[in-house]
């Protein structure tokens, strides 16, 4: 048994001998990436400060990253090349040393990243785009005194977010074929809430409407009539009332009185 531990104990220690000089050079291949990567994101990062950032700020795409995350267009850029080298490097670290597991996974996450880059700048475009929207609705509601403008200006926002946020998982990749049912069902059932609240709201204005459009040719400006108990000489028909002088004060009737109500017409307005 003795003989046993000390063949074992010889036979995996020269292994870690002999696979030494293989380990060495992959952390070797690892050291040097990761300087470069280093050297690169301080090159970057001099260089970004003077030429992208002003860039960005003046697209606005400064802001937009402030608010996902904090970060400039140049500390971006630089952490994603820091990445990207860093990743090269220790593919070929791995491939050194004989870690195919480990080359295969980093290769395929290679081949991914275009696709997520592109899904994320998709994503980074509707946000910009969103904020867009807000503040242009926001300001416009403001100046023409519209009340409410903020919760559009939201609302639109988040709309806009929404779609564009289903199509960067679209081009990753991710199905979203159940999102997007979902999504439109409660799309549709609050568009058909706000349909029905607002036809239950509306209806007395829309009777009003058909009301006038009715009436006017049978009731004319100086006409003296009788509705119920009001009496008075008609001063003005508009699409949702008719006003009344009565003695020396005006009444407002709906139109829809015009039609549903009995009324005496007493006196004919003078030619």
């Amino acid at each position: 048994m003795y003989q046993r531990i000390i063949d074992s104990f010889d036979a995996y220690l020269g292994n870690i001998i002999a696979s030494l000089p293989t380990l060495l050079s992959g952390l070797l291949v690892l050291l040097v990436g990761w300087l470069l990567a280093k050297l690169l994101k301080i090159a970057v990062l001099r260089g970004g400060r003077r030429v992208l950032d002003p860039i960005a700020e003046r697209s606005g795409l400064d802001a937009v990253l402030s608010k996902l995350g904090g970060l400039s267009l140049t500390k971006l850029l630089a952490w994603l090349i820091y990445g990207l080298v860093l990743l090269v490097f220790l593919t070929a670290a791995a491939d050194t040393m004989g870690m195919v597991g480990l080359t295969r996974a980093i290769g395929a996450f290679l081949a991914y990243l275009p696709t997520l880059l592109t899904a994320m700048a998709i994503f980074l475009v509707g946000f910009m785009l969103a904020e867009k929207v807000k503040g242009m609705v926001s300001t416009l509601t403001e100046t023409i005194g519209l009340s409410g403008g903020k919760s559009i200006a939201k609302v639109l926002f988040g709309t806009v977010m929404l779609f564009m946020t289903i199509t960067a998982l679209n081009v990753a990749g991710v199905d979203t074929t159940l999102i997007t049912s979902n999504i439109l069902l409660v799309i549709g059932g609050v568009l058909l809430a706000f349909a029905i609240a607002y036809g239950f709201a509306a209806r007395e204005i829309l009777t009003n409407i058909l009301s006038s459009y009715y009436g006017k040719d049978r009731f004319k400006t100086g006409m003296r009539i009788r509705v119920g108990n009001d009496e008075g000489i008609i001063e003005r028909i508009d699409s949702i009332s008719i006003t009344l002088r009565v003695a020396d004060k005006l009444v407002l009737l709906p139109t829809k009185q015009l039609v549903s109500e009995r009324i005496e017409i007493l006196e004919e307005p003078a030619e």
